[in-house]
């Protein structure tokens, strides 16, 4: 539970340094600095705005005015298509969010729920800071000077793109390494019983940049190019009914939850036997190891030398023992079956 809060709570400082650092550069060349990087023009000369190293998602606007309902930064790709042949999130490196359900068939059956170990928590991303230590009270507090751009389900091979925030604090105190936020046991439903009920499958998979400036345009994202067969789409989340989508992603689709009237699928975890750890390199090609220490014990923070600037990092992942799960059934099927719920989705045509 520590790991888990100072995980989301470094997430969440991450972000607001990287504002702060930001803002730290504006000042430094003379441009004003609000909320990150503003638009190119006389009163923002600065070169750091637009750095994303995919692709600047566009911001949900009809004519003039945000459309309400809409979360500008909550751009997802999505696949529709028979649920046997979904496509894994992680090989378009992106990470799978969840599956909702199009065309029902005969509903007579739920569909059987499968558990699996999750062998490795791999890590989402690497992000470097400056003044500060990962013992510090207050290193929540440090400024973020660069991180690694690493692809979904990173292996651990050398990474070696880096981008860093403008002006660049010239050393790197301490980099942290932040895991994808997953239950030890993965549930599924079973393929076989998805076809039988449902024509399609709605996969939503999620993949943004953590520190999300690297957009020059206000409510844009950071996102990598839809791999073929996806699109880009937009959840609905407003109070009232969606009536119409707004032009920039002008078409609706309606998925359901899953089947209504089935009991739940819960597991049980007992044990496992598990590390990860982090090298960081002064070259680009990890040959020249830097002599960093784990603060924490558990791959998660590591200190730098004075004067360190890491160019490159690689991770190494260990399974001693991957442990069990233990598929729960919460409650009993019900005499009536039918489509649970609607989610909307606004999505751009698939190209």
């Amino acid at each position: 539970m520590t790991r888990a809060i100072r995980t989301t709570r470094m997430r969440t400082a991450s972000m607001g340094a990287a504002i702060l650092a930001l803002c730290a550069g504006a000042a430094l060349l003379g441009a004003s600095c609000k909320a990150g990087p503003c638009r190119p023009g006389p009163d923002c000369p600065d070169p750091y705005a637009g750095t994303c190293p995919w692709i600047c998602a566009e911001p949900v606007w009809d004519g003039t005015y945000a459309v309400e309902g809409f979360n500008n930064s909550g751009v997802v790709a999505v696949w529709v298509g028979r649920p046997s042949e979904a496509p894994d999130c992680t090989a378009s490196n992106y990470f799978h969010m969840t599956d909702l359900y199009l065309e029902p068939k005969t509903i007579d059956r739920c569909p059987r729920c499968i558990i699996e170990p999750v062998r490795e928590r791999r890590y989402e991303s690497v992000i470097l800071f400056n003044s500060g230590r990962c013992t510090d009270s207050n290193y929540t507090d440090a400024l973020v000077a660069g991180e690694f751009v690493l692809p979904a389900g990173w292996d651990g091979s050398c990474a070696s793109q880096r981008l860093d925030v403008v002006p660049a604090p010239e050393d790197v105190d301490f980099a942290l390494g932040l895991e994808a936020i997953i239950p030890p046991c993965r549930l599924s439903r079973s393929l076989e019983d998805l076809d039988a009920l449902w024509g399609k499958m709605f996969r939503v998979c999620r993949r943004t940049w953590p520190i999300d400036q690297y957009c020059d345009g206000l409510g844009t994202q950071c996102i990598p190019r839809m791999p073929p067969g996806f699109r880009e789409c937009l959840e609905y989340r407003g109070d009232e009914s969606l009536q119409a989508c707004p032009r920039s992603h002008p078409e609706l689709i309606r998925a359901h939850v899953g089947v209504d009237g089935c009991p739940a699928c819960s597991f049980r975890f007992s044990g496992h036997g598990r590390t990860q750890s982090l090298t960081f390199y002064a070259d680009e090609h990890c040959t020249e190891p830097i002599p960093s220490t784990d603060a924490w014990d558990d791959g998660g923070c590591y200190d730098m030398p004075p004067g360190a600037s890491p160019r490159s990092v690689r991770a190494t992942y260990t399974v001693e023992s991957v442990g069990e799960c233990h598929l729960d059934i919460d409650g009993e099927q019900e005499a009536e079956l039918r489509p649970d719920g609607w989610v909307p989705f606004c999505c751009r045509p698939a190209a």
